[in-house]
């Protein structure tokens, strides 16, 4: 392993004619690289197996370039603009939650919860897998305040927020122009009214900030038209569950 290394660092050494700055320099050396190997599936496996955050490591390579460059880095910028995502989903709209997929869950949309379940922190999320599209869709409780009620979710791994639609946020009380604190399946989360002015705004969409917040694993069986939403579980565990 240690050879391994070295000949990493090695290569990471700029060849003449592609100086970079003395501080650049420093920088990038001081930082862990990611595994690097011949163009196959064994070396894309152990890059994204290793410890190294291949995204993180390019990441803080191109703000420490920028800097020395002398341009400004803000490492709070995150693009997080409610209003700067937008996803046309033609298939589902706030009467198909109401009749098709609330029949096919067996919970009214939009219908109140118990309090014992508003409170209840899922380990679990069952769904199901809806129409030709393929769409992810899994019940869970949102409450605000003295509301809470069965939301129906619409799975989007490209949305960075997560999203409530305009006949929810009415009903729970979420504010139109800024993020609401409310509780999702029993984890505290911020969200956004679906914008107006997006091709969703009648639909709720689950997105990877939440994901990311609680170490959610998604599961889909594809040919059982089912899926499952792992909150905190280790990959280990993941792995050897069965849908």
């Amino acid at each position: 392993m240690f050879k391994l290394l070295s000949r990493q660092a090695f290569k990471a050494v700029p060849r003449p004619g592609l100086r970079l700055p003395t501080s650049t320099s420093r920088q990038i050396h001081s930082m862990q690289l990611p595994y690097s190997g011949p163009p196959n599936y064994d070396t894309i496996a152990r890059r994204f197996s290793s410890n190294v955050d291949p995204q993180a490591y390019f990441t803080r390579k191109r703000q420490q370039e920028a800097k020395d460059r002398g341009e400004f880095v803000d490492i709070h910028d995150i693009g997080r603009d409610p209003s700067d995502y937008d996803v046309l989903i033609t298939d589902v709209k706030h009467e198909t939650l109401e009749t098709t997929i609330a029949e096919e869950l067996g919970i009214p949309y939009l219908s109140k919860a118990t309090d014992a379940d508003a409170k209840k922190a899922v380990q679990v999320g069952h769904g199901y897998i809806y129409g030709s599209k393929f769409r992810a869709i899994i019940p869970l409780v949102v409450s605000h305040r003295d509301e809470c009620r069965w939301v129906f979710f619409i799975m989007d791994s490209g949305a960075p927020l997560t999203y409530l639609s305009a006949q929810a946020s009415k009903l729970l009380g979420v504010m139109e122009d800024r993020a609401t604190p409310v509780k999702i399946g029993g984890y505290h989360h911020l969200v956004q009214m679906s914008p107006d002015t997006s091709h969703f705004p009648d639909i709720n969409l689950l997105g990877t900030d939440f994901c990311s917040a609680y170490n959610t694993n998604l599961w889909f069986d594809f040919q059982r038209r089912r899926m499952k939403l792992y909150f905190g579980g280790e990959w280990e565990m993941v792995r050897k569950s069965k849908l």
